[in-house]
């Protein structure tokens, strides 16, 4: 009998990449979580150390370190930090578009035309060749809550 060739381990070296994972093997669940239960202190390929929200499950670290190590074909150390750790991602997100709004409403053409309409609001803010978002934090292609 032939012997299954092994898939060679996946590297992630980001918290940007473990999302993108999630997503990739459409566990909904674990995206979520990543994005909204935790704060990122460091993560390095193999290592995953994060700061708890209130909202975590209580399985969330255990669960992490079988899926990384599942989906990468290697083992991974999910620790949980007595650091502060970065604000959740969901939480960067939602920063990041309210100032995009901010900036878009303090256009006088904007101002203009959010005056000339009471009751308008800018929903959503689309930038044509943007630059990537900072590291760790994917951008938020879920549907408003």
């Amino acid at each position: 009998m032939a012997q299954a060739a092994t898939q060679p381990a996946l590297t992630l070296n980001s918290f940007a990449e473990i999302i993108a994972l999630a997503a990739e093997k459409r566990d909904i669940t674990t995206r979520m979580s990543l994005e909204r239960d935790v704060r990122l202190v460091r993560c390095e390929d193999g290592r995953l150390e994060l700061a708890l929200e209130k909202s975590a499950k209580s399985t969330l670290i255990n669960d992490l370190s079988r899926k990384l190590g599942e989906w990468t074909g290697k083992r991974w150390m999910v620790i949980v930090s007595a650091e502060q750790g970065a604000a959740p991602v969901k939480v960067q997100n939602e920063q990041r578009e309210a100032d995009l709004k901010r900036g878009v409403r303090a256009d006088p053409l904007v101002a203009a035309v959010l005056e000339k309409f009471p009751g308008a609001e800018i929903v959503s803010v689309n930038q044509p060749n943007a630059p990537d978002a900072p590291e760790g934090t994917p951008p938020d292609n879920s549907e408003n809550d």
